[in-house]
């Protein structure tokens, strides 16, 4: 498809699309308000209209929002993409991208061309953003055959409301827009298939590098530094109870803290000081020297932007990136109610803005009105959006504020619930009053050169905070997350009534206690994505796919839910700023961030951005290329650790699997051993030996160590003796066998009961007589095959490859599945099952539906709808 950027209206073979400068709106109305009225005409008429979406859970909500009239089909994801065995860039050819029909896509595609044959008009219902738009642009050019009107709405919320808005004012495919993405895509696609295979012949292969993922690396790695070279400073801080003096008022104590001595600022840097200080206190007389009593506010935060979102969805229920998203995708798609069907909750939900619509602020405050009059502003608040965001989508909100998080308990279920309640909470908030309360301070003096401060607060008017039913003073952890409240532990007390000029006196000794200070924390999920978003690095649509990433590559792993770079993250990034600094530079990166910016407000072309990104780069590769990038596969690096085996100091070096120990008398000792971390430094692992095993050649103990196939004892002299055997012993099972329920029948050669074995390629089921009987079955999953009409069930299968799923109906029936299916619905798409599969070290469960998507964290129930 051909489409230029010029004023004169498209050739109607073409999709319509957008070459203006976009500006910010009001309302999505507005947005296209200036081309709707040259092509809008009436509204669309249900009979010939075909919609295309991205997913099928919008599909069936558009569908039972808009009845039989319309036809509404999924394209489930994108159907054009970059082909994954090559760049797909043309680095001589202004960058062109070579775009190809998506592997599985092709029958999506001819069923899209196939509603489209027989439609009327065409409206284009992808999401309303870069991707969306791409996939609305890729879309269109496949249908521009057809003759057939294209026009693309942007769907914001899946209501009634929201859908009758869009189809009543479709606009155009917007180029700037699509140029935006193509540009990512392009920068990505360079970045990831030239340095990439650069990591695997100085490294090792499947590692991977990225524009972005490499940055995150970096500030992780950073971090650690800083904690690294970090050197604690010794301090004291010394605490009294105080009462007035006055024995009627002797219940009135309070707790203050040494201020300022001689004036001066309090610092008490070793125990002698902080001794010599208690001692002083203890023969001094104290008075009330000073009473201040201020006004504070806080103000509601504003209501939730993607970044916002995921950041909280980490800080309070410790939430991945990715599953937050997922969970919002799901209440924005739609979920399924009593009496109601499939209803979308919440707008879109990937946005930078913080506006919100006058007619839901309106809403917003007629709930108020009715459920918290007290705190009703005399009008809505306005919040400002940060410089440089993108203002085409209004901040995340519910669809119908009257659907209260309660009224959704036992519909949804716990962690969609828990999104939904953070949502909906965060918009109604940002619509109310500020807390107002009371911040009272009270300096004490000493009669020698000592001056204590206390704080406290008192409630006036609690403002939005009604709405979570406490009045902000607690700092208790949410749901297992992070600490919340903002004010410090000194001010959540209220003060006794005190008088200017009377006289204290301290209840018990002065308390004194040592402090350290301490390096920046390491990140987690939201304390990294903030610091992303501060710099200006990446979109909150791309956040999650980096987190997910720098975890998959191995770069990081998370301890007790914070960021460490692992050895391997470290060596990476050392390897990758000292040969690509701008690339791994953060202000380079966030200007490149402001050009593909630039290119979707039609400011810049997608050659430039393109072309001043890979220039300066091309030149960082072929140095990087030429030897400036160290070949770790072909260094040693000294340790001072001793071979186990012949006392020869081991050398570092670097293998398939990551780094190693290996003897620096090779190849006369062959020894090799993986490396451990301990408190003294690295050091060889110590293989476990197995308890009465000894070598039958040389009468060494054996070890139990791991290969391809399993674990197997291997002589302790290796390699001098190279003696090996099965472990478990040949004819021991790893599992036991376990008689099944009895629902399971018998074996249908013998009666005898059927009990799991475990075998070469997993366990399955055998009689309990055997050798006598040597019957044997599958497993049964107990999961029904989802082709419909089939009635089979999902048994285990063996293959070339092992172990794998399928059909019990075969060859009727030939469905199969990589890995073992569980019995829980995908909270996406509502396939039937889930997949258990490995993801590197990690075990997830994914869904089978091709083009779904949907893959859950390691340990974590997928959410299901109740």
């Amino acid at each position: 498809m051909s489409v230029r950027k010029k004023s004169a209206p498209a050739p109607s073979a073409e999709p319509k699309v957008r070459a203006t400068r976009k500006k910010a709106a009001e309302s999505p109305k507005s947005r296209s308000r200036e081309t709707a009225s040259a092509e809008k005409g009436p509204a669309a008429s249900p009979k010939g209209t075909l919609i295309i979406v991205e997913s099928p859970t919008k599909a069936r909500t558009l569908t039972r929002i808009l009845g039989s009239g319309y036809k509404v089909k999924a394209s489930v994801g994108h159907l054009k993409d970059l082909p994954p065995s090559r760049i797909g860039v043309d680095l001589d050819n202004d960058y062109e991208l070579q775009f190809v029909v998506s592997e599985g896509k092709k029958k999506v595609l001819d069923e899209i061309r196939q509603a489209a044959r027989g439609a009327r008009e065409i409206f284009l219902a992808s999401d309303p953003d870069r991707e969306g738009e791409a996939i609305a642009y890729h879309i269109a050019s496949e249908l521009t055959g057809l003759k057939k009107p294209i026009r693309r709405v942007l769907v914001h919320e899946l209501t009634p409301r929201g859908i009758e808005a869009a189809l009543a004012e479709p606009g155009e495919i917007d180029l700037h827009k699509v140029d935006a993405q193509k540009a990512r895509r392009a920068l990505d696609r360079i970045v990831g298939y030239t340095i990439s295979p650069l990591l695997w012949e100085r490294v090792r292969r499947g590692l991977s590098a990225g524009r972005v993922q490499s940055v995150a690396v970096r500030l992780v790695c950073d971090r650690e530094n800083e904690i690294r070279s970090f050197v604690p400073v010794e301090y004291w801080t010394i605490t009294l109870e105080m009462r007035p003096s006055d024995p009627a008022r002797s219940g009135s104590i309070f707790t203050a803290r040494l201020d300022r001595i001689s004036g001066k600022k309090v610092q008490i840097g070793t125990a002698a000081e902080a001794q010599e200080t208690v001692d002083r206190i203890l023969s001094e007389g104290f008075r009330i020297a000073s009473l201040s009593a201020d006004e504070k506010r806080r103000q509601p935060s504003p209501p939730l932007t993607t970044s916002r979102l995921q950041q909280e969805g980490a800080r309070r229920f410790r939430f991945s990136a990715k599953k937050t998203m997922q969970l919002a995708q799901k209440l924005y798609e739609g979920v399924e109610l009593p009496g109601q069907g499939q209803t979308g909750l919440i707008t879109y939900m990937r946005t930078d803005s913080v506006r919100l619509a006058p007619e839901a602020q309106e809403m917003a405050r007629s709930f108020i009105a009715k459920n918290y009059p007290g705190a009703l502003p005399p009008k809505s608040p306005a919040y400002r959006n940060k410089k440089g965001i993108q203002d085409a989508h209004e901040a995340i909100r519910p669809t119908d504020v009257v659907r209260t998080p309660d009224s959704l308990e036992g519909i949804l279920d716990r962690d969609l619930l828990r999104v939904y309640r953070l949502i909906w909470q965060s918009f109604l908030e940002s619509q109310m009053l500020p807390a107002r309360y009371l911040l009272t301070t009270v300096t004490i003096e000493g009669d020698r050169e000592d001056t204590f401060r206390a704080t406290g607060r008192r409630m006036l008017d609690p403002g939005f905070l009604v709405l979570r039913g406490d009045d902000g003073r607690s700092r208790k952890k949410v749901e297992g997350g992070e600490e919340e409240g903002e004010e410090k532990a000194e001010e959540e007390n209220e003060l006794p009534l005190l008088h200017e000029g009377e006289p204290v006196e301290a209840v018990a000794p002065p308390v004194s206690l040592q402090h350290f200070t301490e390096p920046s924390p390491r990140y987690n999920e939201a304390s990294l994505i903030k610091e992303l978003e501060e710099k200006g690095i990446g979109r909150p649509s791309t956040y999650a796919t980096i987190m997910t990433t720098i975890l998959d590559r191995e770069y990081v792993e998370k301890r007790e839910n914070r960021f460490h770079p692992t050895e391997l993250g470290e060596t990476v990034n050392r390897l990758l700023v000292d040969s690509f600094p701008d690339l791994l530079n953060v202000a380079f990166t966030a200007r490149m961030e402001e050009e593909l910016d630039s290119v979707e407000e039609g400011e810049k072309v997608y050659r430039d951005a393109v072309d001043d990104f890979y220039r300066p780069f091309s030149k960082e590769l072929s140095k990087a290329r030429g030897g400036g990038m160290a070949n770790l596969k072909a260094q040693s690096e000294p340790t001072e650790i001793p071979c186990p085996l012949c006392g020869t100091l081991m050398v570092k070096k670097w293998g398939r699997h990551g780094a190693y120990l290996a003897c620096g008398n090779y190849p006369a000792c062959k020894t090799t051993r993986n490396i451990v971390e301990t408190e003294n430094g690295p050091a060889p692992e110590v293989l476990p030996e197995a308890a009465g095993e000894t070598c039958p050649v040389c009468g060494k103990p054996m070890v139990v160590r791991k290969g391809r196939f399993g674990t197997f004892l291997a002589c302790s002299g290796y390699p001098t003796c190279k003696t090996t055997r099965p472990w478990p012993p040949k004819g021991q099972a790893a599992t036991p066998a376990v008689p099944l329920p009895a629902e399971i029948p018998p074996c249908p050669a013998c009666g005898g009961a059927m009990v799991i074995k475990t075998g070469r390629f997993g366990s399955f089921l055998s009689c309990a007589n055997y050798p006598k009987c040597k019957t044997t079955r599958p497993l049964p999953t107990g999961i029904a095959c989802t082709r419909p009409g089939c009635g089979g069930e999902i048994t285990p299968r063996k293959g070339k490859r092992g172990t794998f799923y399928g059909c019990s109906r075969y060859p009727e029936c030939d469905r199969t599945y990589p890995g073992r299916p569980v019995a829980r619905p995908c909270p996406l798409c509502g396939h039937a099952f889930l997949i258990e599969r490995k993801k590197g070290k990690a075990t997830v469960l994914s869904c089978p539906e091709k083009g779904c998507g949907y893959e859950s964290e390691e340990g974590e129930e997928p959410g299901i709808t109740a």
